[in-house]
């Protein structure tokens, strides 16, 4: 039998403590036992209630629906709270408020009872892609939750993890190399910010990134200040206690399962709305402490200390913003890589050439969506003249997109950007994996980005 610790959201118990979405005191952290045997996962929830003013009651993780083939029974183990006949005691389970294809809400019965909802494999594929599913109700507190069906037994590789055989990597005469000194090139596909997509920092998403694509790096970003996308969730430096919380956990998890897949971990801080580094820099400093502090031993973290400087944000306020930030995480890991954002978006190389900073294993990040035709040109010359100069270079972003993220891929000008990339060996991100789905997207842009990473790669 397997115990794993997990963060499921969920209302509090028989106390009345309240958690989870729109609440005062965060998640909650339950265990997850799998007895493989008896193909049975049980979800202890401790007398989570389940309240109709918060709809994420319960956010079932998909990792725990991961671990079975077919069709599998979800049971809910219950009593009623402050029962009468005239108040609403029910459970449910949807993917959304608007979705009742899993179960809708059903009335329980007075006292402690079970209630179960079949889940079909179309179904248990759903809650995968979506990431989570909620369990949700009114008046009534859970204690457990068992999912059963056929478990699939994981059996562990007995290959080396490329992070072991790599080690802590450095940068030397400009190159990206590993611990032996011998020249790496990194290669990933990005998750979308983890405020926004928090299902997606799991480790079977990590594996088919490795597996599908060959990646061997993943990026999480930490978007500081509310979503550029428009998207409702709060930042880390915009949000509150529990918003940072949350995004700290999720966090951990994605490092953590980075650690298990044997990928690099890209630790993004997203500078953009705010433009300026300098804007949120308290924050900024609260943050790569803890990172710093908490996997100071990890060979496979390395920091993106601000992502995209824009607006008036000058290289002097960069160069200022480092000086307070690389000091601060190299005082915890004094041998950490360390990438750093560049004006324009991180599209000028120029600035660190002419006035590079004095330190050393520092990477200058570079985004290239090549849509922009106006400019394409020019940021090829530009990333030649980088090169040239020996200048060490990390693409953290490149696309066949323009930068507001259009429907439109430009396949001509993305088959040439790619091979310089491979010509140089600059390590490189493809941006984005929005959602679960993606990995089956099926167009002439995404083929092409897989099968160029899938070259040279050690998976």
């Amino acid at each position: 039998m397997l115990v794993i610790s997990l963060v499921v959201t969920a209302c509090g118990g028989k106390s009345g403590k309240k958690a989870g979405h729109g609440s005062e005191e965060g998640d909650v952290a339950v265990e997850s036992t799998v007895d493989v045997g008896n193909g049975k996962v049980t979800i202890d929830l401790g007398g989570a209630q389940l309240r109709w003013d918060n709809l994420g009651d319960a956010e079932l993780s998909a990792e725990e629906f991961e671990r079975f083939n077919g069709d599998v029974v979800v049971t809910a183990y219950y009593e009623t709270n402050n029962y009468t006949e005239d108040t609403t005691h029910e459970i449910g389970l949807r993917l959304n408020w608007d979705d009742k294809s899993l179960g809708d809400n059903r009335k329980v019965k007075e006292g402690k009872d079970s209630i179960s909802f079949d889940v079909s494999d179309e179904q248990r594929k759903s809650i995968i892609n979506e990431g989570f599913v909620y369990l949700y109700g009114h008046n009534v507190l859970v204690d457990k939750v068992e999912i059963t069906g056929e478990i699939i037994e994981e059996t562990e590789s007995s290959e080396p993890l490329f992070t072991e055989e790599n080690g802590l990597l450095h940068v030397s005469d400009g190159k990206l190399v590993n611990e032996a000194g011998n020249p790496i090139q990194l290669k990933g596909l990005a998750n979308f910010y983890l405020s926004v997509q928090p299902q997606l920092a799991r480790k079977s998403v990590f594996k088919r990134m490795k597996d599908e694509w060959g990646a061997n790096v993943l990026r999480l970003p930490v978007n500081v200040d509310t979503s550029f996308w428009g998207t409702p969730e709060k930042g880390y430096a915009s949000g509150s206690d529990e918003d940072r919380a949350r995004i700290t956990a999720t966090l951990d998890k994605a490092i953590a399962a980075a650690r298990e897949t044997g990928m690099y971990a890209i630790v993004e801080w997203v500078v953009l709305e705010e433009k300026n580094p300098l804007a949120e820099i308290e924050y900024a400093k609260q943050f790569f402490e803890y990172v710093s502090s908490t996997y100071k031993d990890d060979k496979h973290i390395i920091y993106e200390i601000c992502n995209e400087p824009n607006g008036e944000a000058t290289w002097d306020n960069v160069k200022e913003y480092c000086s307070v930030i690389v000091p601060l995480i190299r005082n915890n890991d004094p041998d950490s890589l360390i990438l750093v954002g560049t004006p324009d978006f991180s599209a000028d190389l120029y600035a660190p050439m002419n006035d590079p900073l004095e330190y050393d294993n520092i990477m200058y990040v570079f985004h290239e969506y090549t849509g922009h035709n106006s400019k394409f040109q020019s940021e090829i010359e530009q990333i030649d003249k980088a090169m040239e100069a020996h200048l060490p270079v990390f693409m953290t972003e490149v696309a066949g997109t323009d930068a507001e993220q259009e429907d439109y891929y430009d396949m001509e000008t993305i088959q040439q950007w790619m091979p310089i990339v491979e010509k140089y060996n600059i390590s490189y991100i493809v941006w984005k994996l929005e959602k679960y789905s993606d990995f089956d997207r099926d167009d002439e842009y995404w083929n092409y980005m897989r099968e160029n990473m899938k070259n040279d790669s050690p998976y």
